[in-house]
């Protein structure tokens, strides 16, 4: 707004509940074409101001779905783990216990590099650990800790196998496979094929594509 960026649960929730004010009482916009950004911003970047940055998101889309009816929350995922670029195993980690929180706080849709995504009970137990320290901003030290550990998953991101059985499945379960594995390859042929199945391009939306 005028005075700068949302960084604190306080002004997120107050530029968000002033926004939702103006375009259903003013411009006269459905609140559930309102998608809100809170802002992501990245964590254990050392700087002890940015510690509850993942915490103010979360609150925030809580609260937005608890005040502002039927609006809905997004935001850049990428964002929360900049401060590890370089180090995909704790990315992806983060991503993974960021959005698990996030989503049970109310988060309806993310941008992210679906590559870059692990699921959460994937997560080996001791960065699970340091990683939910950061994200949840549980101790003083999160950032210290994690960052130490860090250095023993360099490089350890996840590696894909190339196994191709899931290419036998029926198409309907292929783009299920493919969209929570992030890969792309074959996404164009696989629609394709989806939508000869059925009467209208949507309902390959409706279908397989929300499995």
């Amino acid at each position: 707004d005028e005075e700068g960026q949302a960084d604190t649960y306080e002004r997120k929730i107050a530029i968000c509940s002033r926004a939702y004010k103006i375009l259903t009482e003013e411009v006269g916009m459905k609140p559930w074409d309102i998608i809100f950004d809170p802002n992501i911003f990245a964590v254990a970047t050392g700087i002890d101001d940015h510690n509850n940055y993942a915490v103010d998101f979360i609150e925030a889309t809580r609260w937005i779905k608890d005040n502002l009816p039927h609006a809905l929350v997004s935001g850049g995922v990428s964002n929360v783990s900049f401060a590890f670029r370089g180090n995909d195993a704790v990315r992806e980690a983060i991503h993974a216990v960021f959005l698990y929180h996030a989503i049970r706080a109310g988060m309806d849709m993310g941008i992210v590099n679906a590559g870059m995504l692990q699921v959460y009970e994937d997560v080996p137990k001791e960065l699970l650990e340091r990683v939910e320290d950061v994200v949840l901003n549980r101790r003083e030290d999160a950032t210290e800790r994690l960052v130490e550990f860090a250095e023993t998953v360099k490089n350890s991101g996840q590696k894909r196998v190339v196994n191709l059985e899931w290419r036998e499945k029926p198409v309907g379960e292929r783009l299920t496979y493919a969209l929570v594995n992030g890969i792309i390859d074959y996404i164009d042929a696989d629609t394709e094929e989806a939508r000869l199945q059925f009467d209208e391009p949507l309902h390959v939306i409706e279908g397989p594509l929300m499995d």
